[in-house]
C-alpha cells in the first residue's frame, strides 16, 4: 500500500506520541530497575549496614530468579554513608544525578532524618529500612517516603504485655538505662506496659526507678548494686551495643542472674548474646523484629536460608529481612503500577500488602509507617546448646493495637 507525504509525516507522529504516553516502564524493557541503597557500609555501625546490604542482595537475587519486574532485573547500586548524615544527603544526590530514584536507607534513625525531606515534591520514592525515630513518619511526613520498621511505642508497650502476661507472678521491676532520652522513653513505655497489663490481671506492680548510668560508661558495677538491692525480680535492660555485653558479664560475676528471674532486653540479638553465652541469664525476652527458625511463612524461610550463608553466622540480623522486603515492596508495587513514576508507585504501596520475609508489607496509609507483626522471643543461656543459647518461646502479635496515632507533619509527644 502507498502512502503520500503527509500520511508518512502523520503516521510518524502518532507512534512518537504513543511512544511518550507509554508508561517508562513498558519502554525499557532491557534496562534494569536500579535500587540505590545508602547505609553504613563501614565505619562503626558497619554491622547494621553489612545486614541492610544483604537483605537488599538477597530481595534482588529472589525476584531476578522470578524474572525480575516484567522482565527487567533488579540492580542495587551501593553507597556507603558511614552512618554519617551529610554522607548520607551526599550520596542521594550522587545517586539522583545518575538517574537513581528509588531508595533505600537505614537503618541509622539519623541519617533517615537527614534523607527524608529531600525526597518532598520529587519523582523518586524512598523506603527506609530499620529506623524507628518517631519524626520520619510524624512530623517529617513526606508522602515520597515510607518507613518499613515500627517506632518504639508499639514495640516495647507488646513486649512489656507479653512479657507481663508470661510471668504474672514478677511483680517487682526495675530497669537500667543510659541518659538518653530515647532510650529513657522506651524504658517508661514497657514498665508503664508491664504495670497496666498486671493490673488488668488484678496484680499491683512494684516499679522502681530506673537506673540512669553513661552512655559508654564501662562499669556497671554501682548500679549493678543498685538494681540487686532492690528486690526486684524482673529487670530491663535499656543500655545498647556493647555497654549491654559488658553490663551482663559485670551482672554475672555479681550474681545478679541469681537473683532476677526474667530480664528484658530492648536490643539483645542472639548472635551478639552468642559471644558471651556464659554470662547471658536464663531468661530473656526481647524484639529481635525478625526470628525465622519455626515460622511457618516460606519466604522467611527462604530468606534466612540465604542470609545464614551470606552472613556467616547461624543468628542474622532482622534488619536483613527489613531490607528484603523494603526492595519487595517497590518491585511489587512496579509490577502493579506498570509504570515507574512515583505518583504511579505511591498509591500501590500504600494499598499493596506483597508477603515478605516478616509477613506481610503493609503501610498505614495516613503517615506510611509500617503496621506488620511483632515478633519477641524469650532466650538464655543453655551449655548444652551447640552456642551455649537456646530460644524456649516466639510470640508474634499484630502491632496495630499498640502504635501511637498518625499525626502526619505534626510531632508526636510520647505520654
Amino acid at each position: 500500500m502507498s502512502m503520500n507525504r503527509r500520511q508518512v509525516t502523520a503516521g510518524l507522529a502518532g507512534a512518537l506520541a504513543g511512544a511518550v504516553a507509554m508508561p517508562r516502564i513498558a519502554r525499557a524493557q532491557g534496562e534494569p530497575i536500579r535500587i540505590g541503597l545508602i547505609s553504613s557500609l563501614s565505619g562503626p555501625a558497619q554491622i547494621y549496614g553489612d545486614a541492610n546490604r544483604i537483605g537488599a542482595e538477597i530481595a534482588a537475587e529472589r525476584i531476578n530468579a522470578a524474572g525480575g519486574v516484567k522482565g527487567r532485573k533488579v540492580e542495587i547500586i551501593l553507597r556507603d554513608d558511614k552512618a554519617q548524615s551529610d554522607l548520607t544527603v551526599s550520596a542521594y544526590r550522587d545517586l539522583t544525578a545518575s538517574g537513581v530514584r528509588f531508595f533505600i536507607a537505614g537503618p541509622i534513625s539519623g541519617t533517615v532524618v537527614a534523607l527524608a525531606p529531600l525526597f518532598k515534591d520529587t519523582n523518586n520514592v524512598l523506603v527506609a529500612a530499620g529506623p524507628n525515630n518517631l519524626s520520619i513518619t510524624h512530623e517529617l511526613f513526606n508522602p515520597n517516603v515510607f518507613r518499613l520498621q515500627l517506632t518504639s511505642i508499639p514495640v516495647f508497650e507488646g513486649l512489656g504485655k507479653v512479657v507481663a502476661e508470661k510471668n504474672p507472678d514478677v511483680k517487682d521491676w526495675i530497669g537500667i538505662s543510659n541518659d538518653q532520652q530515647a532510650n529513657i522513653d522506651l524504658s517508661n513505655i514497657f514498665l508503664n506496659s508491664v504495670k497496666k497489663t498486671l493490673a488488668e490481671k488484678g496484680v499491683t506492680a512494684n516499679i522502681h526507678e530506673l537506673v540512669l548510668t553513661k552512655q559508654g560508661a564501662g562499669d556497671f558495677r554501682s548500679p549493678i548494686a543498685t538494681l540487686a538491692s532492690s528486690g526486684a525480680t524482673g529487670v530491663l535492660n535499656s543500655l545498647v551495643g556493647s555497654d549491654s555485653l559488658t553490663f551482663y558479664k559485670q551482672a554475672k560475676s555479681f550474681g545478679l542472674d541469681q537473683k532476677v528471674r526474667i530480664f528484658a532486653d530492648v536490643s539483645a540479638n542472639l548472635a551478639s548474646m552468642a559471644t558471651i553465652a556464659n554470662a547471658t541469664p536464663k531468661s530473656v525476652w526481647t524484639p529481635p523484629y525478625w526470628h525465622a527458625p519455626g515460622d511457618p511463612n516460606p519466604i522467611s524461610q527462604e530468606v534466612y536460608k540465604a542470609a545464614v550463608v551470606k552472613a556467616d553466622t547461624p543468628y542474622p540480623y532482622g534488619f536483613i529481612a527489613l531490607a528484603h522486603d523494603a526492595v519487595v515492596a517497590i518491585a511489587e508495587a512496579l509490577k502493579t503500577a506498570g509504570a515507574d513514576d512515583a505518583k504511579s508507585i505511591i498509591p500501590v504501596i500504600e494499598g499493596q500488602q506483597p508477603m515478605g520475609a516478616v509477613g506481610p508489607i503493609e503501610f498505614r496509609k495516613e503517615d506510611h509507617t509500617y503496621i506488620g507483626t511483632m515478633t519477641f522471643i524469650n532466650f538464655g543461656a543453655d551449655p548444652s546448646a551447640k552456642d551455649g543459647l537456646k530460644v524456649a518461646e516466639v510470640v508474634r502479635i499484630p502491632s496495630l493495637p499498640y502504635m501511637e496515632p498518625p499525626t502526619p507533619g505534626k510531632p508526636y509527644a510520647i505520654k
